[in-house]
């Protein structure tokens, strides 16, 4: 350290030059190792009129070591040709340490809780003098220091400076540096396994001891490798996928139970509207049709008024059939594949028997108990009866044939007759067709005719047994 003091002995400026480690080449003996050049340059405080140079083992508490100066010289800024030598030549054969009031410059002073550790030596091959501390303690140190200011002060001195002059200052430095307290190593990125780390202590000068001891460590494997981890892992996965479908499952059931509920409540109300239809409407349409019958029948009355009875009598006869197919169409107890074929079979025979054709009706053995909505059981009959409406009005024909089958879920009916058939060149009149089109298409089914001049004509029917969902934006436009 290099500290700078005014006249009344106020600190100023303390430049300090540490060190740490070991030196280049350092052996643990003075006599055959090397030392390492430094150099500082310093610039004198203002107020300063004097300096001192001090060699100190005071750093950190832990710290011990030894440390040695030689060479130790200053020159001015200036006069780098006047260089001030701070540490003598020491020529001497006998002792191994003289009195350090032999060294000329006033000397130099030992100082600290152990005086005993600052040491003159012989260093290197060419036994030149360094001054040396050596520091076996953490909790004392020693000194060399310079004296802090010329016993006269009216007496020119070297140790004497000037307010901003600059001092370089140059030595030659060997060390070996260590921590006799609690210390720390660390080790990173090291593979899982077991381990045993090994130390050795080392004396103050940096030799070794041979005094060994040692700690068996463990790295672990990280949680993330290790077998439990991912057996927990999938196992927690496992979990979270089967709770998840429970989950799901139980929102599905809801759903199911809740469609369920609406729909018995429809069904309910689909009932209760058959059941006014039937017990009320038809009734009445009823009672209507036979007092129109007995009234027509009554001598009093006029042949222009009795024939206005048998139209409403008539009226009322086919009110009574719309209002049974009706009852048909709203009654969920007709909500079945069995139903709707004995229907439309019934309905097949009783139209062409009013227009004197035969009726050959196929129907293959097929399970009665697959559900029909009500919505496709009316569209289906609405279409069957327009096409046999059709081959009455317009084919000619003597025979009608409808065959019905069920082929992967989807029912299919073929309407064919054996009339003059259809002209592809002629243009269709009416709306029949197109009507028979739409209504099947309402349903997610298909609707086709086939003929030729002179073969009949056929219609072929497909469709679903139940109607498809309509999706969240067809229900929002819907709606």
């Amino acid at each position: 350290m290099i500290r700078f003091e005014d006249k009344d002995l106020n600190q100023l400026v303390l430049k300090q030059c540490p060190v740490s480690g070991q030196s280049t080449n350092w052996t643990g003996r003075f006599s055959d190792s090397s030392s390492i050049s430094r150099r500082e340059t310093v610039t004198a405080p203002a107020n300063a009129t004097h300096f001192w140079v001090v060699v100190s083992s005071s750093g950190p508490p832990n710290a011990v070591g030894v440390y040695g100066v030689k060479n130790l010289r200053f020159w001015r800024a200036g006069a780098e040709d006047k260089v001030q030598r701070l540490i003598p030549d020491w020529d001497t054969e006998s002792a191994d340490e003289p009195d350090p009031s032999r060294y000329p410059l006033n000397g130099w002073a030992r100082s600290g809780l152990r005086k005993e550790d600052a040491h003159v030596v012989q260093f290197g091959p060419k036994h030149e003098t360094a001054v040396v501390v050596v520091d076996n303690s953490p909790i004392a140190h020693v000194e060399w220091d310079t004296p802090p200011r010329p016993p006269d002060p009216e007496t020119p001195h070297i140790f004497q400076v000037k307010p901003g002059e600059r001092l370089t200052f140059a030595w030659d430095e060997f060390y070996s540096i260590g921590l006799a307290g609690p210390g720390s190593v660390a080790y990173k990125n090291l593979p899982a396994g077991l381990y045993r780390f090994r130390m050795e202590g080392l004396s103050a000068m940096g030799v070794h001891t041979g005094v060994e001891a040692s700690v068996s460590v463990e790295v672990p494997v990280v949680f993330w490798k290790t077998g439990w981890f991912w057996t927990g892992a999938l196992v927690g996965l496992g979990g979270l996928g089967m709770g998840v479908w429970r989950l799901s499952e139980w929102r599905e059931t809801k759903r199911q139970l809740a469609d369920m509920e609406k729909n018995r409540a429809l069904q309910q109300e689909r009932l209760r509207i058959a059941q006014d239809i039937h017990d009320d409407l038809g009734a009445r349409v009823t009672q209507i049709s036979l007092l129109s019958s007995a009234a027509q029948q009554k001598p009093q009355f006029s042949a222009e008024a009795q024939a206005e009875f048998a139209k409403v009598s008539q009226m009322s006869r086919n009110l009574v059939d719309s209002l049974h197919e009706t009852v048909w169409d709203v009654s969920p107890e007709n909500d079945c594949l069995e139903s709707l074929l004995s229907y439309i079979c019934k309905v097949a025979n009783q139209m062409c028997a009013q227009a004197a054709l035969k009726c050959r009706l196929q129907i293959p053995d097929l399970p009665d108990d697959p559900p029909v909505t009500s919505g496709i059981r009316h569209n289906l009959v609405m279409v069957v009866k327009e096409a046999i409406h059709n081959v009455i009005k317009h084919a000619e024909a003597g025979e009608v044939r409808i065959q019905i089958g069920l082929e992967a879920g989807r029912l299919t009916i073929e309407v064919a007759d054996n009339g003059k058939g259809i002209d592809p060149a002629t243009k269709m009149r009416g709306n029949g067709h197109l009507n028979m089109r739409r209504r099947m298409e309402s349903i997610g089914g298909r609707w086709s005719q086939t003929s030729k001049p002179g073969a009949g004509t056929r219609i072929c029917l497909e469709s679903p047994l139940s109607e498809a969902k309509p999706s969240a934006s067809q229900s929002n436009s819907k709606t």
